[in-house]
C-alpha cells in the first residue's frame, strides 16, 4: 500500500497563479523547480488547524485582501532574506578603497544597500565608513537601506542582534566600538553613531526611483537572481541613471551579467563601474 501525502497540496496550476501574482506585485520570478520551496514556506498558514484550510483558500483570500496585510505576509514569506555582517569581505574592502581614493573629493557621498534584509549589510557599510574616518558633521554622507519586506526592515531598524547570530562574524574591536551588549538577554545593539548614517525604507526595485541625488556605490548583491532578464535589464538601467560618473554597482560574488544587456564596465569580484 503506497503512502498517501499528508496535509494540503499545492497544485501546479495554483503554484503558477501564486508566482504570477508575486511577479505582478514585485517583479520577482520563481521557477517551477522551486515549487517545493513555495509550498514549504506557506505551509505554516495552511492546514486543518491553521488559518486557511487549503492553498486555494489562502490564494482566494490573498486576491481579495483589501487591507494589504495578507499581501505583505505572502511577500515576506516568499522572499529570501539571508545575510550576515561583512558577508563577502572583498566588497567592503572595495568600499573602503573607494572612500579613501575618491570619497575625499566628493561634495557628498551617498551609498545604497538595495536589498538590506535584516540590516547586516547596511550596518557593515556604515562601520566601514566610520573606520575610514567618514562621518558627519565632517562629511555629507548618508546610506539608504531598502528592502521589499516589512518584516526584515523592522529587524534592521531595531538593530538588535543576539550574540549567537553574530558570534565569529565581527572582530571584537568592532563589537566594542559599534555595539552595546546586554548581558541579560545576550543581545548586541547597534550604537547611535552607526544608526545615524542610515535611513531604512520599504522599496520595490521595480518601482520608479525617486532619488534627487546620485549614489557613489550601490550594493545590489544576490538580488537579481530573483528577476527575469527583462526585469534585470530594467533595474540595471535605473541603477545606471542614479549612479554618479564614475559610480559603482556591486553584485554578489556568485552573480553574473552575462546575457543581460547593460552599460556597465566590468571590474573584478562582481564590481561594475559606470563610466562617462
Amino acid at each position: 500500500m503506497g503512502l498517501v501525502p499528508q496535509g494540503p497540496h499545492l497544485t501546479d496550476e495554483l503554484f503558477r497563479k501564486m508566482t504570477e501574482y508575486l511577479f505582478q506585485e514585485t517583479g520577482i520570478t520563481i521557477s517551477s523547480a522551486k515549487k517545493y520551496l513555495v509550498e514549504y514556506r506557506l505551509q505554516k498558514f495552511v492546514g486543518p488547524d491553521k488559518h486557511f484550510a487549503s492553498y486555494e483558500k489562502l490564494f482566494h483570500a490573498l486576491k481579495h485582501d483589501k487591507s494589504g496585510e495578507l499581501k505583505t505576509i505572502f511577500i515576506n514569506s516568499l522572499t529570501t532574506n539571508y545575510t550576515f555582517f561583512f558577508r563577502e569581505p572583498v566588497h567592503f574592502r572595495f568600499l573602503a578603497y573607494y572612500l579613501q581614493t575618491y570619497g575625499k573629493n566628493q561634495s557628498y557621498i551617498r551609498l545604497w544597500s538595495a536589498a538590506c534584509s535584516s540590516g547586516e549589510e547596511a550596518y557593515s557599510m556604515a562601520i566601514t565608513c566610520l573606520e575610514q574616518g567618514f562621518s558627519p558633521p565632517g562629511r555629507d554622507l548618508k546610506i539608504l537601506a531598502s528592502d521589499i519586506s516589512k518584516k526584515v526592515l523592522s529587524t534592521a531598524t531595531a538593530g538588535v542582534y543576539h550574540y549567537s547570530a553574530i558570534r565569529g562574524e565581527l572582530e571584537d574591536a568592532y563589537l566594542r566600538r559599534y555595539f552595546r551588549f546586554n548581558p541579560q538577554n545576550k543581545n548586541f545593539t547597534v550604537n547611535d553613531n552607526v544608526r545615524f548614517l542610515l535611513t531604512f525604507r520599504e522599496f520595490n526595485l521595480m518601482d520608479p526611483f525617486p532619488f534627487t541625488k546620485q549614489f557613489d556605490v550601490i550594493f545590489l548583491r544576490n538580488v537579481l537572481i530573483y528577476f527575469s532578464i527583462p526585469e534585470k535589464e530594467q533595474i540595471l538601467a535605473k541603477m545606471w541613471e542614479v549612479l554618479k560618473t564614475p559610480g559603482y554597482l556591486v553584485l554578489g560574488l556568485s552573480e553574473s551579467l552575462v546575457g543581460v544587456r547593460n552599460r556597465f564596465t566590468t571590474l573584478s569580484n562582481s564590481i561594475y563601474r559606470k563610466d562617462g
